[in-house]
């Protein structure tokens, strides 16, 4: 039996804060020139938005749409970041032993919030992910975690960080879930010319008390510039939840095209 619906996710509204360390420096002006000390620009936002199609396997053998929101700052030390994505599909849907379901409409939102605060040699940071998945039946999972991190590779060109820390978990589902966990991630950007990007992410978040319970997100994509506002790209996203909710597959693999807009 076929039926159609409209799944409305709610945005999250979620705050990562971190205390920054004041920079001051005091450059003396010459003093035939009155003009008001320091005045500097503002750093402004880095935005950019995503539309995509993509196909994926796991829980759902489905084609769906997504859209993507991305935008970032950087202020002195302190590098600021977030993230506002949605997908919607209506597919065709499998139980964990293989059987199909009802069509039935997919709906999903992620947003993620992160501020990292660097000093000489590391960084400290703190890191909110809220996540709504309709087809893995979870009405909200929140990871709020905080913990430490470093740079092994830092240039315009090429960037790699790894970072661990301690995260708190909390879970509305078919079972309500909370409980504390450690966090490991790392995270690679890589500008291969002037055209072509590729990056590459992955974190595992276990439960403290049991190993066995993890969370693991991996994603790598790579994107060409068509000018200098607008890039195509290709996206491979992997979740695997090592205790998902009855009747769910562990594992979630989607393989995603997009257009993005640089703002």
């Amino acid at each position: 039996m076929k039926y159609q619906g409209q799944i409305l996710v709610a945005t999250m509204l979620v705050g990562a804060f971190t205390t920054a360390s004041p920079l001051l420096a005091q450059v003396a002006a010459p003093p035939a020139d009155p003009a008001p000390a320091a005045e500097q620009a503002a750093p402004g936002w880095a935005t950019k938005l995503t539309a995509g199609f993509s196909t994926k396997s796991g829980n759902t053998e489905s084609d769906s749409y997504s859209g993507r929101v991305e935008s970032g700052t950087t202020i002195g030390k302190t590098i600021l970041a977030m993230l506002l994505e949605g997908n919607y599909a209506e597919n065709e849907t499998t139980d964990a032993e293989g059987v199909t379901k009802d069509e039935q409409t997919e709906g999903s939102a992620k947003f993620n919030a992160n501020v990292k605060q660097r000093f000489d040699g590391f960084y400290l940071y703190a890191d909110e992910l809220a996540t709504h998945d309709s087809i893995a039946d979870i009405k909200l999972r929140n990871v709020a975690s905080t913990g430490v991190g470093t740079f092994l590779a830092d240039s315009d060109a090429f960037k790699f960080s790894v970072d661990a820390g301690v995260a708190y978990v909390t879970e509305r589902a078919l079972e309500d879930d909370d409980y504390f966990a450690l966090r490991f991630g790392e995270r690679i950007d890589y500008k291969v010319n002037e055209i072509v990007s590729v990056w590459e992410k992955m974190e595992v978040t276990p439960e403290a008390s049991d190993f066995g319970n993890a969370l693991v997100a991996f994603e790598a994509g790579i994107e060409s510039a068509l000018t200098k506002t607008i890039a195509f790209g290709v996206t491979l996203k992997v979740d695997h939840d090592s205790e998902p909710n009855e009747g769910v597959e562990r594992t979630d693999t989607v393989l995603g095209a997009h257009v993005a807009l640089s703002l």
